[in-house]
């Protein structure tokens, strides 16, 4: 019986933590600034990607098609913490604060370059990967449609095939087709 209120108490503590690291997160967002404006792979100078390191194909499918529109790129991969290969473009939860803020030079660059568009192909529900598409300072920001909370401009259902490979295939399609003014 005690170990099942020590449980109990365990999971009200990580809730109400989770709470605060949304609501610390959420006060950062809100005094974020930037510019929306929609652009398309046409207009597009610059991109921001986030993705993880279990998404490599459709990440090279996307920096290809990026290249080959001459769109200058950078990315930031979330990786496992204990992944062993650890270079400027990979992160992990030790890159933010304990309430999900970035504290890294790197997360902190990113998310501050106003960049033309973000891409987000994470798939990803984590708190800090929801700092980095909140904080991002990019014009237009494109993903899946059930990231929560929503940050995008372009949103992707990809509910019937969550698959980062698919959401590719699914924005660059859109990204392609939708005209700007």
């Amino acid at each position: 019986m005690g170990n099942r209120k020590q449980i109990h108490i365990f999971a009200t503590i990580m809730g109400f933590k989770r709470q605060l690291d949304k609501g610390l997160v959420g006060q950062r967002i809100g005094a974020a600034r930037r510019t929306k404006k929609f652009v398309n792979l046409d207009s597009a100078r610059t991109a921001g990607i986030v993705w993880t390191d279990h998404d490599h194909k459709a990440f090279e499918r996307l920096t290809e098609l990026l290249d080959q529109r001459q769109i200058k790129w950078t990315d930031l991969c979330f990786v496992d913490d204990k992944a062993a290969e650890k270079d400027v473009h990979k992160i992990n939860k030790k890159d933010f604060c304990s309430h999900a803020l970035p504290k890294s030079a790197v997360v902190e660059d990113f998310v501050n370059t106003e960049f033309d568009l973000f891409i987000d192909i994470s798939l990803s529900p984590s708190v800090c990967a929801q700092a980095v598409r909140g904080l991002s300072r990019a014009s237009c920001k494109a993903g899946w449609s059930d990231a929560t909370p929503d940050f995008f401009d372009l949103r992707i259902d990809v509910s019937k095939r969550p698959e980062p490979a698919f959401l590719v295939e699914q924005l660059t399609h859109y990204l392609s087709e939708i005209k700007t003014k």
